[in-house]
């Protein structure tokens, strides 16, 4: 007859023995595949935390991938966007006496087409514009009276989005960018601006810096 499992005297749980009758050397072997099989048992539990530990780390680094790749795309994007309104307020106003004297030049683009389907927000009749990042993006023409300039300031970026753009116009010259003046957070650099300039004044933190590009 098998020994089942019961409450041994102390009354804690007693494992399933070995079926009675069997000789000591079979008795030993019975063991032996009982403990392989509850090492399986253990194993397997092991295993299967072992394998979602594992699916936890892919999915965070998946994540963090995607979110850089996701930063990376919006970057390049607000740089996109920032030549192309350049380049259409130029045309817009090419042979014009003047951008006019701290005028929104929003509308004057918009009315050509020269705003970006991506960028552009209509609400309540107005057009407005916003970068990638979700913050607004204006264009003055005639900033501080000076009428044959005009600025466009992305508002609203964090540290790192400020410096990049900023970046992209550093060491280059009003002869060879066209740029006149960067405006960081209420600071005019004057062109040549260097990256340590840039640095410096990108620093509002997580989405408060406001960095303007003045041509003409």
């Amino acid at each position: 007859m098998r020994e089942t499992a019961g409450f041994g005297p102390s009354g804690l749980l007693r494992p399933e023995g070995p079926p009675s009758g069997l000789a000591p050397g079979s008795a030993r072997r019975w063991m032996r595949r009982y403990a392989a099989r509850r090492w399986r048992r253990g194993f397997s539990l092991f295993g299967v935390l072992l394998g979602l530990g594992l699916a936890a780390v892919v999915i965070v680094g998946a994540v963090g991938t995607y979110n850089a790749a996701r930063e990376s795309a919006n970057r390049s994007a607000a740089l996109t966007l920032l030549s192309q309104l350049r380049a259409n307020v130029e045309s817009a106003f090419a042979g014009a006496p003047s951008y006019g004297n701290r005028a929104d030049l929003v509308p004057a683009i918009d009315r050509r087409g020269g705003i970006p389907g991506g960028a552009r927000v209509e609400s309540g009749g107005s057009v407005s514009i916003r970068h990638p990042f979700g913050g607004a993006v204006t264009v003055l023409g005639g900033p501080a009276g000076v009428t044959n300039r005009f600025r466009i300031t992305f508002k609203d970026v964090d540290d790192a989005i400020c410096a990049a753009l900023g970046d992209a116009f550093a060491g280059r010259s009003r002869a060879r960018a066209g740029l006149v003046q960067m405006t960081i957070n209420g600071t005019a650099l004057a062109s040549p601006v260097t990256n340590a300039q840039v640095t410096d004044n990108c620093d509002d933190g997580d989405a408060e810096n406001d960095i303007g590009f003045t041509f003409g």
